[in-house]
């Protein structure tokens, strides 16, 4: 078949025959994944300080086509994190006897949060207000943030002189992973009030904080 005036034919050409060779396809695919994958990753390294001043994770992931080993990089930032936990907190959680928000909105690094949960029912917490105080370090979500009651209650995860909650009387912060959230923690202790060793501990006079 010809194409253009004066018959010309694209069969035979250099072009033609590029592209009806697997090799060089080949060849020229890597060529262009290896460019941008080092030009990724340099963005990332470049990067990488600007990111650790703002307590930014940056996971690595490596991705075997074939014979060739790449490396991908993926840059969570630390705030858009609790930026969506922020969102989530404004908007209501669940039946709204658990929620959260931040306590400074001029905090860049999103550190200091308050939490407050409603006690659930049947329990000798039914119908109190609890405040807590969570403190999101620059290793969020990494690592857990402190939690501590603001609140007097005794629990038996809670330090009775600080209102800590202690990490290795309570699971989800013993075992803590980075998927986890403050509502999850938030959640978590609402349910360990109506734990049968919890549910009916004589409390403080409501009203009193640590």
């Amino acid at each position: 078949m010809t194409f253009g005036s004066g018959g010309s034919s694209v069969v035979g050409s250099p072009l033609f025959d590029f592209f009806n060779d697997p090799p060089a396809l080949t060849s020229a695919f890597c060529l262009i994944a290896y460019r941008f994958c080092y030009l990724s990753i340099l963005c990332v390294l470049l990067g990488y300080v600007q990111f650790f001043d703002l307590g930014l994770w940056v996971p690595v992931v490596s991705l075997r086509l074939g014979h060739i080993d790449y490396l991908s990089f993926y840059a969570v930032p630390r705030n858009f994190r609790l930026l969506e936990e922020l969102e989530r907190g404004e908007k209501g959680i669940g039946d709204g006897t658990v929620s959260y928000g931040m306590d400074d909105g001029d905090d860049i690094y999103m550190r200091s949060w308050t939490g407050t949960i409603i006690g659930p029912h049947n329990t000798v917490h039914e119908g109190r207000i609890y405040q807590l105080k969570l403190f999101c370090d620059k290793d969020y979500p990494e690592k857990p943030p402190s939690v501590r009651f603001h609140s007097r209650i005794n629990m038996t995860c809670v330090n009775h002189e600080t209102g800590v909650v202690e990490p290795k009387k309570f699971g989800l912060l013993a075992n803590w992973q980075r998927e986890y959230t403050m509502e999850d923690i938030l959640t978590q202790l609402k349910k360990e009030m109506a734990v049968p060793h919890n549910r009916k501990l004589v409390q403080p006079p409501e009203g009193t904080y640590f």
